[in-house]
């Protein structure tokens, strides 16, 4: 099948750019165009049966009021045009659509595979070098890309409205799509089926750059080429690591209210839970909220977020971060 890269011209009828989001990829460029004729050939039938519909109540309309229609037995000649014609175009339309479906199903040899997880309410990235993002999906321009797409908690829906493709996360079972050539930029990847309360806020980001940049977020561990070597601050780690963990989706690092609490100036503080006790917001109730999110929810919050695929060690350098903001 034809790969081209994304900055050539796709076969689109017309430009939607109006209409529909920028389409980042080969493939979503047939899409759209089958799109487009879908909607060309409805728009038409469309008109044509609303001008006969009006022809005929003006041509055939009572003109006296002791008229009295034909009867009319049917024509089997017009019966077998209005039949087979759309027909015809059914069959054409689902060729075209199997033939589309059945090239997004079925990857080439040369693909970067990611395992994509959906959980309460965020996604997991699992990239072959072995180390995962959370929220933060980053490919490289020029690559074949291949997703292949799970759930561990209950259906999710992996959108990419950039891509037009959007795939079922199903608890126990392994879905697919895989993409070709992306163009540079960020572009939003929501839920598309409804997983509970804060379903709305399910919400990742896929970053489109260079091989070049690419391989340094490689080489970072999926940190966004942030420095977290040895020579890096526990709260320069801490940071790294709550962006690439997708906890700033959640969290302000200031004192607004996201869907969990703002963590600005919080740390050292007296806070009040949800049972009507207090706690301080030290090491020890970062660390626990973390490993442990049921173990004592915030006032003003009903339910626990979500478990975090972090260890301890790493609570405490999101905790050293806390520390810093005010």
């Amino acid at each position: 099948m034809n790969r081209q890269s994304p900055e050539k011209k796709g076969e689109c009828f017309v430009d939607i750019g109006w209409f529909l989001p920028e389409a980042i990829a080969n493939m979503a460029e047939k899409v759209d165009s089958l799109f487009i004729l879908i909607s060309w050939v409805s728009l038409a039938i469309f008109i044509l049966v609303e001008m006969l519909l009006f022809i005929f109540l003006i041509r055939y309309r009572r003109r006296r009021s002791d008229d009295q229609g034909l009867s009319i037995h049917g024509n089997t000649k017009i019966e077998i045009i209005w039949t087979v014609i759309p027909a015809i175009i059914l069959v054409i339309i689902g060729v075209l659509g199997s033939q589309l479906t059945y090239d997004i199903q079925r990857p080439p040899k040369d693909v970067y595979t990611i395992e994509v997880a959906g959980k309460k309410w965020a996604w997991d990235f699992k990239y072959p070098e072995g180390f995962k993002t959370t929220n933060e999906l980053r490919v490289p321009e020029g690559k074949n890309i291949l997703f292949k797409i799970t759930s561990n908690d209950v259906i999710h829906s992996f959108w990419i409205p950039a891509l037009r493709m959007k795939q079922d996360a199903v608890p126990g079972r392994q879905t697919q799509f895989w993409t070709g050539a992306l163009k540079k930029g960020t572009y939003s990847i929501p839920c598309a089926e409804y997983c509970g309360t804060m379903h709305s806020m399910m919400l990742g980001k896929l970053t489109v750059v260079s091989q070049d940049d690419f391989n340094q977020f490689v080489k970072s561990g999926g940190k966004g080429g942030t420095t977290t070597s040895s020579s890096a601050s526990p709260a320069e780690k801490g940071k790294a690591l709550a962006q690439s963990s997708g906890c700033l989706n959640c969290h302000a690092v200031d004192s607004s209210k996201l869907f969990g609490p703002g963590w600005g100036g919080v740390y050292g503080k007296s806070k009040k839970l949800a049972d009507g006790s207090t706690v301080m917001y030290d090491d020890q109730y970062i660390v626990e909220s973390i490993m442990k999110p049921s173990a004592k929810i915030p006032e003003g919050y009903t339910a626990p977020m979500p478990p975090q695929n972090l260890t301890e060690d790493e609570a405490r350098l999101i905790a050293e971060y806390m520390k810093t903001l005010k």
